[in-house]
This record gives structure tokens, sequence and C-alpha cells, in this order.
């Protein structure tokens, strides 16, 4: 938790770095977009009463969407037309840090998001590089699945797959990249200007919501539903992401959604189903940038760039979903299986 004392210490650093960037920002050379940032959020510090392990979360989200993994295998920046967002919140991280106790990311931090990095060539060259070397993707639209091929082969030639459902990914067992609450979206509301005035509390709709020493938690809980993931694009660092051996590539990705959700519905006709690309949220900045809970993810994940095909009951459903086991006939006009 972040008291009171801890708060105004961080605003004096704040606030002098503000004032130097407003002064500077008045002489005849303008501000560098970087500048601008750092203004942005100087004269907002949200994350100035937030605690270390959640702002060290976050620099670790961020630091997971500036890197990427090319064709030959070296790491390199994501152009900045891609990040621009995750490079103006990357600087923001910046300034955060600036305000707090080293003046920089601990060491600790800066190890545990290079960590996941350096996990795509711990064996030498990642395998997604290995798996996809001399395969000449098409110009037109595809998706991407990523699995192991003892499972991604069937689905090729008869089109049986497995549909999970979304309770299932906050599985303990599963990879980092896999596992995630897709049942619930939490956003975080900053307090540190009510905290500075004496308040651990607000009401809100007629309740009153104490936050203590931390920002307002508000979490997003919605029902289970289904959902069948892809990504839009080959990527190099997914099947060290996912563990998989092997990729379907999907070049007509209508035939495929068309034939997924009309074998669904067959089944399950009071289901509502969805598809499309992800939308990626920052908890701290995006309260209303996705209406459709099922669509969206935590920025964190925004790297892999997935799309996926969902299902939603209409009505209540009484018991536990499990997986279910569909198919949806031969895939092998419109797809290829790539493989170590």
């Amino acid at each position: 938790m972040v008291s009171v004392d801890q708060i105004r210490q961080r605003l004096e650093v704040i606030d002098l770095r503000r004032q130097h960037l407003e002064w500077k920002s008045g002489q005849p050379e303008r501000l560098a977009r970087h500048e601008v940032w750092r203004h942005a959020y100087l004269a907002y510090p949200y994350l100035i009463g937030t605690p270390d392990d959640r702002v060290a979360e976050r620099f670790r989200s961020i630091f997971l969407n500036v890197m990427e993994i090319g064709p030959d295998g070296r790491l390199c920046p994501v152009p900045m037309a891609e990040t621009d967002e995750y490079m103006q919140v990357f600087t923001h991280m910046r300034e955060e840090y600036g305000s707090r106790a080293d003046g920089m990311p601990p060491a600790d931090v800066i190890g545990s998001a290079r960590k996941p990095i350096f996990k795509y060539f711990e064996h030498g060259t990642p395998i997604g590089v290995t798996m996809f070397e001399g395969y000449k993707a098409p110009t037109t639209p595809i998706v991407v699945k990523y699995g192991k091929r003892q499972f991604l082969e069937p689905m090729l030639q008869t089109g049986d797959l497995r549909l999970a459902n979304a309770g299932l990914y906050n599985d303990a067992g599963f990879l980092d990249a896999v596992r995630d609450d897709e049942t619930s979206r939490t956003f975080f509301i900053p307090t540190y200007k009510e905290r500075l005035d004496g308040k651990s509390g607000i009401n809100f709709q007629g309740r009153l919501i104490e936050f203590g020493d931390d920002d307002i938690v508000l979490p997003l809980v919605f029902a289970d539903y289904y959902l069948f993931s892809l990504c839009g694009h080959i990527h190099y660092r997914m099947p060290t992401d996912f563990g998989a051996d092997a990729a379907i590539v999907i070049r007509d990705p209508v035939i495929f959604k068309q034939r997924l959700i009309s074998t669904f519905l067959a089944r399950f006709p009071d289901w509502i189903p969805m598809e499309g690309k992800v939308t990626y949220y920052d908890p701290y900045r995006d309260y209303s940038k996705f209406k459709v809970p099922e669509m969206a993810k935590h920025f964190g994940y925004a790297y892999q760039k997935e799309v996926r095909i969902a299902f939603r009951p209409r009505n209540k459903i009484l018991t536990n979903l499990e997986p279910l086991f569909m198919s949806i006939g031969s895939m092998t006009d419109y797809a290829e299986l790539i493989s170590i």
C-alpha cells in the first residue's frame, strides 16, 4: 500500500519536473514528442498512489509489447507506428519510477520483465523462427492456430477441434501467455487526490466504496462462455508462448469462421456468436474502450494480436460449462499445417 506521506513526497518530485517542462514549452523550441507524453503524465500522475507490485506488473506488460522477434530470429523493437500507445505508457512508467525511491525500476522488476523475452532464446533460435523458416506466407488475410501437431493434424484433415469454455483458461497449470481470467475484466481508478484530502472511501451510486491506501479496484465479472482463439498473423513468439510445435495457417478466415459458427449454432441455436479482433484495454486508462467483454483482454497480451470466435448464452446457464468437441469438416482446401 502507499501512504499519504509517500504520495506527497512523490508529488514534490513530479511537480518540479512538470514545471520545468511547462517552462520549456514557452521557449522557442517546441517540446519533443516524448516530452509531451512526459508532461501528460506529470499533469495527471495516475500511478502515484499505486502499490509497487501493481506498478511492476504494469511495467512487465508494457515491456512485452514493445519488443518483437523478426524472421531472422533477432530481437528488435516493434515499429513506433504499431506501438505509439505503449511507448506513451512506457514513458509514463519512467516518470512514475523517477518519483519513487530509486528513481528507476528496481533490478528485480527489470529482470522479471526481461525473463519472458529470454525464454524465446533458451534453446538457441526461437522455435517459431525454425518452424516458419522458408515458408512464404499468403499476402491475403490469414488467421493462425498454434498448438501441438497431434491435435492440429486431425483438425486440418477432418475439422475435429476442441472448443474451450472461458473459465478453463484460469487454470494455474497453463503457461503464463495462455493463463488468464477470461470471465472478468478488472479496472483501477486512481484515488491519490482523495487520499491527499484525507478521504478513505467514496460514495458511488448510493454505496460506500472504501479504498484505504490503494486505488479503487473494480472487477467486471460476467458469465462463462465458449471461445476459440487464433492469431491474426504469423508471429515468431507464439509457438514458445503456447508450447506449440505446429501451426495451421488458415488462408480463408471467412470460410473457417462460417463453418465453426454454423456447426456450433446447429447444436446450440440459443447462443450468440461473436467474432473478430480482440480489443486490448489499459485497466488504468480505458474505462470505456470496449462494450463486449468477451472480446476484450488486458493490454499485457496485446502483442499476441488475437482473433477469436466466441459464443455467449442468451439465457443463464445453470450448470458448469465443459469443453466441447465438434467437427467442421476438412480444412485442407483452405488451410495448411506447418510444423517442426
